[in-house]
């Protein structure tokens, strides 16, 4: 809560916060979204229940500083204290309104600054990228698990097939419907820089299912067994550029949000 005694104030370099003796200054290097080179700003930054936010306020400006634009475009940054240097993503946090509301207690100026502009001023998380097994971890060894399974199919007696395939397609199915449904939908809330990314990743889902359900119907005819090799190549080609573009475009993300499961 804040301090019933008034606190002297002074602005940063960047006009971004209403600084005072109980806050910090961090330089926050983004890449430009139209130039690609490193934008470095100072910044003060607060932590709301351990969790490190930075505010685009610009002082109540009509527009939105460079800076946050930048993050929109590009959203793995660099953190700069006193003491450590880090890479971290920028995330637009799903409860916004409550976070703000927790940055004023803490720093009443920010309410002046909204109260000066209609735009909404958005709050903005930095998420460490740690070097503990996280999330996106998690999911390279789930597309590890599939590789391995899709080898074993295509290496495998035909005769075999029928059963194997049915899981291997059930559990590939699973993964997609929850990629689709639960994660994509998060990250491009958090992430609007990835969603032209994850846009190919969905599209990427529905032509591996038709490939999953023109295999499974080769197999259940058991008519042709050369077609069935020749789809399961095509579904095995798929899948790695799919895994592969995944993993280039998602994974540090899902890392800066949450450890790994069990």
């Amino acid at each position: 809560m804040p301090s019933a005694r008034p606190i002297p104030c002074r602005l940063t370099a960047s006009g971004d916060f209403p600084s005072s003796e109980r806050t910090s200054l961090i330089q926050l290097t983004t890449t430009g979204s139209r130039t690609g080179r490193p934008h470095r700003v100072p910044l003060g930054d607060l932590t709301i229940d351990g969790r490190l936010v930075v505010v685009a306020s610009a002082m109540g400006s009509p527009k939105h500083p460079a800076w946050y634009h930048n993050i929109r475009h590009n959203p793995l940054v660099t953190v700069e204290t006193h003491t450590e240097t880090f890479e971290a993503m920028a995330a637009l946090p799903p409860d916004r309104d409550a976070l703000f509301a927790a940055v004023v207690g803490r720093e009443p100026g920010f309410a002046a600054y909204q109260a000066r502009t209609t735009r909404i001023l958005p709050v903005v998380e930095l998420h460490r990228l740690d070097h503990g097994r996280r999330l996106g971890d998690w999911l390279v060894e789930v597309h590890d698990w599939f590789r391995a399974e899709l080898r074993d199919l295509r290496g495998g007696e035909l005769r075999r097939l029928s059963t194997k395939c049915s899981g291997f397609c059930t559990a590939l199915t699973r993964h997609h419907t929850g990629e689709g449904t639960a994660i994509f939908p998060m990250l491009a809330a958090r992430f609007p820089a990835l969603a032209p990314a994850l846009a190919k990743l969905g599209e990427e889902h529905a032509v591996v299912a038709l490939l999953q359900e023109e295999i499974q119907r080769l197999v259940d005819e058991e008519s042709d067994p050369a077609r069935l090799r020749a789809e399961l190549d095509r579904l095995a080609s798929e899948l790695e550029g799919h895994f592969a573009y995944e993993e280039r475009t998602i994974v540090k993300a899902l890392n800066a949000l949450a450890p790994a499961p069990d």
